[in-house]
């Protein structure tokens, strides 16, 4: 298999197996006033993977390889959380 990469085509190994693993992209982690905000990281530079994630999205689809994304979720008045996360 080919990727159409820059800056020239990347040949995959015929034996290779590969998969885009996309892990907690989500609004608390990266806008104002979320869980991330509240950890002190710098938020708004953590927007702009964003268009690269979606680039990497779409050319694993088109290519027909397995996408994976996790995320984490909890009850809203968090009591399913450890302390350190409430």
């Amino acid at each position: 298999m080919e990727i159409a990469a820059k800056p020239y085509p990347y040949l995959l190994p015929e034996d290779c197996r590969l998969a885009l693993l996309i892990i907690d992209m989500q609004r608390d982690f990266i806008e104002p006033g979320g869980f991330g905000d509240a950890l002190g990281n710098e938020v708004s530079r953590l927007r702009s993977i964003i268009p690269n994630v979606q680039r990497l999205q779409t050319a694993f689809r088109q290519a027909h390889l397995p996408i994976f994304q996790t995320v984490e979720g909890h009850q809203p008045d968090l009591s399913d959380c450890p302390p350190s996360k409430r």
